[in-house]
């Protein structure tokens, strides 16, 4: 498999920003030495030349700004959207009557003016729409955070962790005294589920190796509380080459959740085969599940699914793959993600 390089985006936009500014620097530097020359008196009026555009650019700024923050705001954003396209009607006359009174009303220039006048309110109506997206992605962020932290917090109060572990920690001796393996083994992979969900849940990204190992220790937890019958099959392949690589913590677990959820009957015969790989920082997590026909009846489904698209669609924009299929029998999940590097 041959490693995928990904430039980032920023660094791009950078380089064609960069090429293009600088193109257009050349081009305006030719015209204006030949407009207004190499001596003192043609630096002076370039530079006059220069600070007015400045203040040009400034002026439409500001105004557009307190667009956004005035009408923009207070009518475009409530029941009152016609009148902000009042008022934009309204300023387009205005500015257009006010490069005609400063042209002194020629018709030569009326073609120019209502060019202008275009091009600025185009200005004032885009960086209103901008600044607004920015606002509300801002605010976006913010209440997800303050979701996550009531969330942990929730958790916090409910139990107190230190008194969990020290109980799985009794369970454990007391089963290793008896020598009953299987308890003991089987303490040991709940607490190691909870001992992740706990600490690296807290963290924007996780190693591979220990996304892999909770998957694990999940894994052996339902095989283990499943019954021991023809008819029940449970395949499961992680491969992973040991290059150190970075993911977010919980986003494979949803799928395979919803696998033992609604794919696993006791009544007829039922199978989920999952597959996993991670090689030269790219993911592959393949996972196909039979529908159960109890699967209807429960609530929730697919709900954890739908989290985990936003999750990858806000950390992982434009470097992942996931789709989903399903039929009157079988489920099917496969998703790619090219990773971070450690």
């Amino acid at each position: 498999m041959k490693r995928r390089t990904l430039i980032p985006s920023r660094w791009f936009f950078l380089a064609v920003l960069s090429l293009v500014g600088g193109y257009i620097g050349w081009l305006l530097t030719e015209s204006l030495q030949a407009q207004f020359g190499e001596n003192g008196q043609g630096r002076s009026g370039f530079f006059t030349f220069l600070l007015s555009y400045v203040l040009l650019v400034g002026i439409v700024l500001v105004l557009a700004w307190l667009n956004f923050r005035g009408p923009f705001r207070w009518w475009l954003l409530t029941d009152k959207k016609w009148t902000y396209w009042t008022w934009l009607l309204l300023l387009t006359w205005l500015t257009f009557e006010g490069l005609q009174f400063r042209k002194g009303y020629e018709q030569e220039f009326v073609d120019e003016n209502v060019l202008v006048t275009l091009v600025f309110v185009g200005i004032v109506i885009g960086f209103g729409y901008v600044a607004d997206a920015f606002r509300v992605r801002r605010e976006q962020l913010v209440l997800r955070q303050q979701k996550t932290e009531a969330e942990l917090r929730a958790l916090k109060s409910q139990i107190n962790p230190h008194f969990l572990f020290n109980a799985l920690n009794t369970i454990y001796n007391e089963a290793d005294a008896a020598h009953n393996e299987t308890v003991a083994e089987l303490v040991q992979q709940l607490a190691g589920i909870m001992r992740f969900t706990l600490q690296e849940t807290q963290k924007d990204f996780t190693t591979v190796e220990r996304e892999i190992a909770f998957l694990e220790k999940y894994l052996a937890l339902q095989q283990a509380r499943l019954p021991k019958r023809e008819g029940l099959r449970i395949e499961t392949q992680l491969d992973y080459d040991g290059r150190p690589a970075r993911i977010a913590p919980l986003l494979l677990i949803p799928f395979v959740e919803n696998a033992f959820q609604y794919g696993i009957s006791l009544q007829q015969e039922s199978f989920i085969e999952l597959k996993l790989e991670v090689e030269e920082g790219e993911l592959v997590f393949q996972i196909r599940n039979s529908i159960s026909p109890q699967a209807a009846q429960k609530q929730g489904h697919g709900t954890g699914i739908k989290n985990v698209k936003q999750r990858l669609e806000f950390i992982y924009p434009s470097r992942y793959q996931l789709s989903a299929e399903v039929n009157a029998s079988v489920f099917e999940v496969l998703l790619r993600i090219q990773l971070e590097e450690k």
